[in-house]
C-alpha cells in the first residue's frame, strides 16, 4: 500500500482542518485511525491510495466534529427538539439508490473486458483518451472505439436490465456523460 508517502501531506491537511472546525481532535489520532480503517480494506480495491487516505481522514474529522456536537437529550426543551431533523435520505430512497448502483455495476461488469477497462478508466478514474491508450497499450482511435461501444452497450443494457426501461433521466445522464 502506498500510503506512507502521503502521510505528512495528510497530517498537514488534517491540522489545517482543525483550525477550521475547532480543536476537538488530534491530527495524530486522525492519521492513526485512518491507517487502522484502511488496514482493514482490500488493498486491490483502492485505485488511488492518496485520495482514499484523504477521504478517510476527512470522514474521521467529520465523525469527531459530529461527536462533539452531541447534546444530552435531557437538556433539550420541546422547542429545541422541533429544530432537530434527520438530513439523510429516508430508508426507501437509500435502498433505491443502492439498488440502482448495483444495477449499474452489473451492467458495467457485463461489458467486454477492453470496453469495460476503457470505460472505467475514463468515467470512474477520469483519465483522458491519451492516458487510457498509453495505459492499455492501444491507439487513441481504438480507445475511442472501445469507449463508444461501451457507452452504447451501457445505455442498451441499462435500459433493458431486469426487463425495465431506464428512466429518461438516467438514460439522459448516461448519454450526457458520453460527450
Amino acid at each position: 500500500m502506498h500510503l506512507l508517502p502521503h502521510e505528512a501531506e495528510v497530517r498537514r491537511w488534517v491540522g489545517g482542518r482543525r483550525r477550521r472546525f475547532g480543536g476537538g481532535y488530534d491530527a495524530d489520532d486522525i492519521v492513526q485511525e485512518a491507517y487502522a480503517r484502511i488496514g482493514n480494506m482490500d488493498f486491490a480495491a483502492i485505485r488511488n491510495p492518496r485520495a482514499y487516505f484523504f477521504e478517510t481522514a476527512r470522514n474521521l474529522i467529520f465523525e469527531h466534529v459530529k461527536r462533539e456536537r452531541v447534546v444530552m437529550i435531557d437538556g433539550l426543551t420541546d422547542g429545541d427538539l422541533r429544530n432537530v431533523m434527520d438530513s439523510g435520505p429516508d430508508p426507501e430512497t437509500a435502498l433505491s439508490a443502492r439498488q440502482d448502483l448495483r444495477r449499474f455495476q452489473d451492467v458495467v461488469d457485463s461489458l467486454p473486458p477492453q470496453c469495460r477497462e476503457a470505460f472505467v478508466l475514463r468515467k470512474l478514474n477520469g483519465l483522458s483518451q491519451r492516458q487510457i491508450a498509453a495505459h492499455m497499450g492501444l491507439s487513441e482511435s481504438t480507445v475511442e472505439k472501445h469507449l463508444a461501444r461501451a457507452l452504447k452497450l451501457v445505455l442498451e443494457r441499462y435500459e433493458t436490465a431486469d426487463g425495465r426501461a431506464a428512466s429518461p433521466d438516467a438514460a439522459a445522464k448516461l448519454r450526457a456523460a458520453g460527450r
